[in-house]
């Protein structure tokens, strides 16, 4: 794991996610958006960067999955 993360939510999601989703949570910024009142943190990084698959990741800490 290249960052720390210490909350168990972002454990748990760090832990969920596959390639593309562990790259936006290791080189990304995380906001927090709400989502039908769920709680979802949103990963995004610079659109210079090359690899932009990942950009906008989003997971859902009620339903604990990862948003399409």
């Amino acid at each position: 794991m290249a960052k720390r993360f210490r909350s168990p939510e972002m454990i748990e999601a760090y832990n969920e996610a596959g390639f593309r989703e562990k790259y936006a949570m290791e080189n990304g910024n995380k906001i927090i958006v709400y989502v039908n009142g769920h709680k979802c943190y949103k990963f995004t990084y610079s659109p210079y960067v090359e690899y932009q698959d990942a950009n906008g990741a989003l997971y859902d800490t009620i339903e604990k999955r990862w948003r399409a």
